[in-house]
């Protein structure tokens, strides 16, 4: 492709610079896949920038002329692209705005209405994008490119034809990795405290890769913005991305990002063979069904260290309603095959389906109290944008204002309990995560403060006793939150306990900060059973990400 144009993308603001963020592979693969066809490109990510947007895409803007400006993302970060979008259109309001992403292919009409941009790349944008820049290097209308809106000279929204999805994943390039600031971003998952028992590493250097687009099953609370139909990328092709993280960045830690790594248990054999010689730690979301001792021992030889599962509920009933095609047996079974073979598994319980009541969810508390060794997460559903959740709640008039939703994501109540159980559910809920109630105690033998520290933080060397498997172990931890308890991981049986931070960190606890964080996230949990607050939760998160700026300044 011969093109005179410029194309710059800006990656939203995910975290602050030195914080962990999940790496943007969708952003990136288009990227790579324009730059592979000759466009001329370049990248901002703001995710590793202090000053604020405007700022930086001025600069960018006055180093070279830029004639698009691509962003996107999920639907959660609605404000940081709009932020984006708003910005380049102050700084060049010729600068053509291009967004992609689930924020868009969510709700199309929806996201043109109310995002300054020009145009909205519906569902996997590789191919849309290229034919895209064609349509306006050429001077034609982009009607014929499909997979695409726009608005007309006369302010009418356009619509083109849908675009298939690429069927053969293989014809992509890897990702972009060199100019989106991989390395910069590798290891700030190590304290980031999503996998945890990374901290036990000498250096972790992550990447994250997707094996896989879409997902073979429709969860009523999922939505799929790369299409219904599940593909996958052959292993030779997997295995020359990894090669290439290998090499170029000595990558030891990969997470398989996709919604469903496999339901072949013969490719994930490939795969385990394949990744074995790497000698490197890898991470996967698995199906319950696809779980036996035989295949996750091969596995965990492999390398594989924490296994995602689906879970969502312990009711029967509710899993037929979420249209999970998996049972409370089927669960049950895999967690406790993970336990047998040492491997830390994680997994998310969601209450708020419409087939819950008082009874379902109660079942599905009662056995997350009674199995702490697994590492399981309590929380609400969402309804995401588009999900088949959130068209029922649309439906049932429970989400009012679609622009409303979708820049907060609310709660909302779909379950057959009354507003006033449902809300103080939501406090329960909270106080235990905050808490971390129901995990079990360990015990701390000792404790010494070291001379080293991360952030300004004094790390501490911790002598423990796993309650579960009674082994000692030494771990080197920092009070990363206020909260009063610590989960730690065990490093000889895999399972997850607790240990008081005021023990464990005599001269870094304070009693009244952890009172006030407490109560202040407490209020706030309660406070979510008024619609006024549900529905400008955006406004609040703003005055506090400002509160933030201020308090570098005093």
């Amino acid at each position: 492709m011969t093109t005179n144009k410029h194309v710059m993308f800006v990656i939203p603001r995910f975290a602050a610079p030195g914080q962990f963020y999940s790496y943007p592979i969708g952003l990136a693969s288009v990227y790579a896949f324009l730059k592979r066809h000759g466009v001329s490109v370049s990248c901002l990510n703001l995710c590793h920038e202090s000053q604020n947007t405007h700022v930086l895409m001025k600069r960018e803007l006055a180093k070279r002329h830029v004639d698009m400006i691509c962003t996107g993302g999920m639907t959660r970060s609605w404000e940081l692209i709009n932020d984006i979008l708003f910005s380049a259109k102050r700084i060049n309001k010729d600068v053509i705005t291009v967004a992609g992403g689930p924020i868009v292919t969510a709700d199309p009409e929806l996201a043109l209405r109310h995002l300054p941009m020009d145009y909205a790349v519906i569902g996997e944008g590789e191919y849309t994008l290229i034919e895209l820049i064609e349509a306006i290097e050429s001077r034609n209308q982009p009607n014929a490119v499909k997979g695409l809106a726009f608005r007309s000279a006369d302010g009418r929204l356009i619509f083109t034809e849908k675009r298939e999805e690429i069927k053969d994943l293989d014809i992509l390039p890897i990702p972009e990795y060199k100019d989106f600031g991989f390395r910069d971003a590798m290891g700030n998952i190590k304290y980031a405290r999503q996998i945890i028992s990374l901290e036990a590493f000498d250096e972790v250097r992550y990447a994250e890769i997707i094996g896989s687009r879409s997902c073979p099953f429709s969860c009523t609370f999922c939505y799929h913005p790369l299409g219904k139909k599940y593909r996958q990328r052959s292993l030779a092709h997997i295995f020359a991305e990894i090669d290439y993280l290998y090499k170029t960045f000595r990558v030891n830690v990969i997470s398989f990002n996709d919604e469903l790594l496999s339901v072949d248990n013969d490719r994930m054999l490939a795969l385990a063979r394949l990744i074995k010689p790497y000698n490197i730690k890898w991470t996967a979301l698995f199906r319950v069904t696809n779980v036996s001792r035989k295949i996750m021992e091969e596995l965990v030889s492999s390398g594989l260290m924490l296994a995602g599962f689906g879970i969502e509920s312990m009711n029967d009933e509710v899993l037929k309603s979420m249209e999970k095609h998996i049972t409370r047996a089927e669960i049950i079974n895999a967690l406790e095959i993970c336990r047998q073979v040492k491997l830390e598994c994680v997994g998310n319980i969601i209450l708020g389906d419409p087939a819950d009541t008082v009874a379902t969810i109660n079942e599905s508390i009662a056995w997350w109290k009674d199995n702490p060794v697994y590492h399981i997460t309590m929380s609400l559903i969402y309804a995401a944008p588009d999900a088949p959740i959130y068209r029922l709640a649309i439906e049932k008039g429970l989400i009012k204002n679609k622009l409303t939703h979708v820049k907060n994501l609310p709660m909302v109540n779909l379950t057959k309990m009354s507003d006033r159980q449902y809300y103080n559910l939501v406090l329960r809920v909270r106080w235990w995560n905050l808490m971390n109630t129901y995990i079990t105690s360990g015990t701390l033998i000792a404790t010494r403060r070291l001379n080293e520290r991360f952030r300004n933080k004094h790390f501490y060397e911790l002598r423990l006793r796993c309650p579960f498997c009674g082994s000692e172990q030494v771990h080197k931890k920092f009070m990363a939150i206020v909260a009063p308890n610590m989960v730690v991981f065990c490093l000889h049986c895999s399972a997850w306990f607790k240990i008081s931070q005021k023990q464990a960190f005599p001269r870094e606890y304070s009693s009244v900060v952890t009172v006030l964080y407490m109560s202040i996230r407490l209020i706030w949990a309660y406070t979510m059973r008024f619609s006024l607050v549900r529905n400008h939760h955006h406004v609040f998160k703003k005055i506090q990400r400002l509160g933030i700026v201020l308090r570098s300044f005093i």
